[in-house]
């Protein structure tokens, strides 16, 4: 038997227990129903552990699974409005980045900050993982 049968089957003798006494005292059927319940409360122990395990493993295969959007995916979704498939639109065209933006620092700065009438683009609308893949499917955008 494991830990829960025993204390099952202790619980319903203790209740049986606790129905005949209940005739014959109400402290003893008080002594019964306090034993009950810190029975019950010490089981409940390791249920919580158990739950707070599968809770943490959870969270980090949560974590582990990546929703970082593809350089593609961000452009599509930020820039392609004014730069439509990198070519000159409401923004310039994209194909000289290499001109304006000698290193990806430069390039990363100016996609965050922003400047004029191009929005800025702060972490939390695009973190740093897609800020990265956005500057790589930039620098690779075939030049006209």
């Amino acid at each position: 038997m494991d830990v829960k049968q025993v204390l099952i089957y202790f619980v319903k003798r203790l209740y049986a227990t606790a129905l005949s006494v209940f005739r014959r005292s109400p402290s003893a059927t008080a002594f019964m129903v306090t034993i009950i319940f810190l029975l019950s409360a010490c089981s409940m122990g390791e249920e919580v552990k158990r739950i707070q395990a599968v809770n943490e493993m959870e969270r980090e295969r949560a974590q582990s699974q990546s929703t970082d959007l593809t350089g593609e995916q961000v452009f599509i979704r930020s820039c392609n409005t004014c730069h439509p498939r990198g070519r000159q639109g409401v923004g310039p065209a994209l194909d000289q980045l290499s001109e304006h933006f000698a290193s990806d620092e430069m390039l990363k700065r100016f996609i965050r900050m922003g400047k004029g009438v191009m929005p800025a683009n702060p972490k939390e609308t695009l973190n740093d993982v897609e800020l990265d893949n956005l500057v790589k499917y930039l620098r690779a955008l075939p030049k006209p």
